[in-house]
């Protein structure tokens, strides 16, 4: 998608002959450049035009700051990239600005090629979301129009299969953005797994030999494992916190109006009572209610989280059933409803055993969309291998719970595969990326209890099939 020129670009800064300069030299090198001195300027300018970059001082007397300037302008102008300039950078200032929604970070005092190319790869990146907006928005079309084409020119199966699986990946990638990769590093590692065990000579599998054929299945399977991913809700999908949005700030919307209540009510009751405005006695009230409204949303937002819960605060969860609020109607309602105080007493993670049985059926949703597709008989397999990916040994995995003698060698192998690369992913919004040396060891724990293949793992670490994908979407060792 290109840009039409001359390209305008925002800049915002309190100093004028720093802001005047940086118009100047960008208006030399063909851009529309533009000035703003505050942030209500530059929202009036962001309302009247379209700005593909805005450059912002961080720190602004007066009105909004740069990062709360960004934040409104994301409002008005989602498609707009903010660069932040400040003088008092620091690693984690820097670090909070870009997940506070900043594209990028430049420190003052900088030379104006830090600034051009500080655009040059803001307009870069701009101009590939806006093509990645475009293919997504058609991409439902494109893999309907591939299947139908594979369907119907069956002489030329290989090269369709192979682009039919390639957009799948696609699919699943677009609809969880978060695990973008996995789907091809799993099959990275199982397909390297299955070719060590072809070269194992002894033990379990030393007399296993997966063909050519086999192996394309196996990668097949893999690349295609998590498609029914497509049928489970998005807020489902990539759901960070047990609840999100805007249902967490009704909660803590009506924890602040219950606050305006109490004061309400207690003022009321005093002139009732005939006594005098205090001051000071309201002042107190007003702290004491603040303190416990604080507090409270502290309990929640601890709560919320999806590590590990604390007994002693899910006992304090209790405390939130009783508590109600002053609906606009004039009724009084709880404050926080049953589901939501469910959601908020989840011992670990943040999904409710609905959400996770709706996630696990990403399982069966797979199978029942790879077993429509005409897979020659070398392929036939590929169903069945990604069913079982999620199975474990000792039947508690799912969804069949199969025990150990029904699981297909080939989703053994890939159920090492799957679980080392959740591990190490770095990207995924629930979880921190786990240390290479670290998931080996959890994998151990997982084999001595029987949910994984220990045979499996052993040739997986003897052979180093882990180091395949080191340095692509993960940590490194």
């Amino acid at each position: 998608m290109s840009l039409s020129l001359p390209i305008p670009i925002l800049i915002v800064d309190d100093e004028a002959d720093l802001r005047n300069l940086l118009v100047e030299a960008l208006e030399d090198q063909g851009y529309a450049a533009e000035g703003a001195e505050g942030g209500a300027q530059a929202l009036a300018l962001v309302r009247e035009k379209h700005f593909p970059v805005i450059f912002t001082d961080l720190n602004m007397p007066g009105g909004l700051s740069g990062l709360e300037l960004l934040r409104v302008i994301h409002e008005e102008d989602p498609r707009s990239l903010g660069i932040l300039m400040t003088g008092y950078a620091t690693t984690e200032s820097a670090i909070q600005a870009l997940k506070r929604g900043a594209y990028d970070f430049i420190q003052k005092p900088f030379k104006l090629a830090e600034i051009e190319a500080g655009l040059e790869r803001a307009l870069e990146h701009y101009r590939l979301k806006r093509e990645n907006e475009e293919y997504q928005q058609n991409l439902e079309h494109m893999v309907e129009a591939r299947t139908q084409e594979i369907l119907g020119l069956k002489n030329d199966i290989e090269r369709l299969f192979e682009g039919f699986v390639n957009a799948s990946v696609t699919a699943i990638e677009a609809r969880d953005p978060s695990t973008s990769g996995h789907s091809s590093r799993v099959a990275e590692l199982t397909v390297g797994l299955a070719e060590a065990v072809n070269t194992t000579p002894n033990g379990t599998y030393g007399g296993l030999y997966f063909n050519p054929l086999q192996i394309r299945e196996i990668r097949y399977a893999s690349l295609l494992h998590d498609f029914g991913k497509v049928g489970v809700r998005e807020q489902v999908l990539v759901k960070a916190k047990k609840i999100e949005g805007e249902r967490l700030e009704s909660i803590y919307q009506r924890l602040h109006q219950r606050t305006l209540e109490a004061m309400r009510e207690g003022m009321l009751d005093a002139w009732s009572k005939g006594r005098a405005f205090d001051h000071n006695g309201v002042g107190l009230l007003l702290r004491e209610q603040e303190e416990e409204t604080h507090r409270l949303m502290e309990l929640v937002r601890r709560s919320n989280e999806p590590t590990v819960l604390p007994q002693e605060v899910a006992m304090e969860l209790n405390l939130l059933e009783d508590l109600t609020f002053q609906h606009w109607s004039g009724d009084r309602r709880k404050l926080i409803e049953r589901q939501d105080i469910d959601l908020l007493k989840i011992s670990k993670g943040s999904l409710s055993d609905e959400e996770r049985d709706e996630i696990q059926n990403h399982v069966t949703y797979t199978y029942k969309f790879l077993s429509q597709i005409p897979w020659t008989k070398e392929l036939a397999g590929v169903p069945g291998i990604a069913w079982a990916h999620h199975e474990r040994l000792n039947g508690k995995g799912y969804p069949r719970q199969l025990l150990d003698q029904d699981i297909p060698v080939q989703s053994k192998l890939m159920a090492v595969a799957d679980v080392y690369d959740a591990l190490t992913a770095a990207d995924r919004p629930y979880k921190a990326a786990v240390s290479v040396e670290r998931s080996l060891e959890i994998l151990d724990q997982e084999a001595k209890v029987n949910l994984l293949d220990g045979e499996v793992l052993r040739i997986f670490i003897d052979a180093k099939i882990y180091e395949r994908t080191i340095g692509h979407g993960k940590v490194g060792p």
